[in-house]
């Protein structure tokens, strides 16, 4: 049976690198609490410290270095250098797609998404002509790059352009201070083809993101969005109020908003940001015209502040509106979308309507 378990083994061999990148995936998702947890922080620090690690003894042993301990079980742990390194990647990468996936609407979350899936799948059905080691710096620098984005907008507590330069020159002095440490034992070139260069290409490629407004503005995200008919406090929580159907018993707001005369639309929302970050957000209000264009009525400032689990809780209230397709969005200074949620306003005559309540 072991010699059958051996040989299937080494017949999908191939796949190791992919199981162990989903078993990190997975691993790390079961495991995932707050963006700003100290602990998850040097977690994802300790695991860049293992994938530089990898990473440079693999180029030196290449170049015929004996740089390896010469214990006995570390050549045996050598052997899974590969699984080893995409099992970190896997878990570094889950990491941030969970937090750009909160941090932004779908089609900017999905944008960043489509990059990554790009680079994963270069990295498993890698071309001959294509070194690994391009590649798996590739995904290390993205690693990096997202990793101090994160860093330091929670230090700073605000983001914004300034912030997220600050971000990308703090990873590109670590980034090269972790290429000139392998100067007198890497060649020139190889240290520029297989290191330095997929670090500039990630790193030009999260600049032309965010000047798009494509890249997701974490560490923000919205916990909550909805339209209700009223708001009201009630022993420290907000009561929100919508009408829906009988059968309705959950409380998630209205998307098709039935309108009476005196009826005012509010858009209740929950915003997490880390501990000690204070930052201030548009609520911005849209609707789509008979040319199917969405025209701007509103940009309402929204200050939050940061720490609470449940996200900073705040309401727009809008009086002035016409029945159609409207959306409400909540957006950076710089115009990144946090969240949005979409709805229709209905202008109907209903002769009875029964409130009901939500409260968060």
């Amino acid at each position: 049976m072991i010699k059958r378990i051996r040989e299937t083994l080494h017949k999908y061999r191939k796949w190791e690198p992919l199981v162990f990148f989903t078993a990190g995936f997975t691993f790390d998702a079961l495991l995932l609490h707050r963006i700003d947890n100290p602990l998850m922080l040097t977690h994802q620090a300790i695991y860049l410290c293992f994938a530089a690690l990898i990473i440079a003894w693999d180029l030196l042993v290449e170049e015929g270095h004996d740089v390896l301990p010469k214990w006995a079980w570390f050549g045996k742990a050598w052997f899974y250098r590969e699984a080893a390194l995409h099992f970190i990647l896997g878990t570094l990468l889950n990491v941030y797609t969970i937090f750009y996936f909160k941090s932004g609407s779908l089609m900017s979350s999905f944008s960043f998404l489509i990059f990554l899936a790009l680079l994963l799948f270069l990295n498993e059905a890698r071309p001959v002509r294509i070194s690994k080691h391009l590649l798996r710096n590739a995904l290390f620098g993205l690693c990096l790059i997202s990793y101090m984005n994160i860093v330091v907008s929670i230090a700073i507590g605000s983001v914004g352009p300034w912030v997220f330069l600050l971000a990308i020159g703090v990873a590109f002095l670590i980034h090269n201070t972790f290429v000139n440490l392998l100067r007198s034992r890497l060649p020139a070139s190889r240290r520029f083809k297989e290191i330095r260069l997929p670090f500039y290409g990630v790193a030009a490629i999260y600049v032309f993101l965010y000047a798009f407004k494509i890249l997701p503005p974490v560490p923000l995200s919205v916990k909550f969005i909805g339209i209700y008919h009223d708001v009201g406090k009630d022993n420290g929580d907000y009561r929100l109020g919508f009408y829906g159907p009988s059968w309705q018993f959950w409380g998630n707001g209205e998307t098709h908003f039935e309108a009476q005369p005196g009826d005012k639309i509010v858009c209740f929302a929950q915003v997490f940001s880390p501990t000690r970050f204070k930052d201030q957000l548009y609520v911005r209000w849209q609707h789509k015209d008979a040319k199917s264009q969405w025209q701007s009525w509103d940009a309402i400032p929204f200050d939050i502040a940061g720490g609470r689990e449940e996200g900073y809780r705040g309401y727009t209230i809008k009086t002035n509106y016409e029945p159609g397709e409207w959306r409400v969005s909540i957006e950076t200074l710089d115009g990144r979308e946090v969240g949005r949620v979409d709805f229709d306003v209905i202008a109907k005559e209903t002769e009875a309507r029964v409130m009901k309540y939500d409260y968060r």
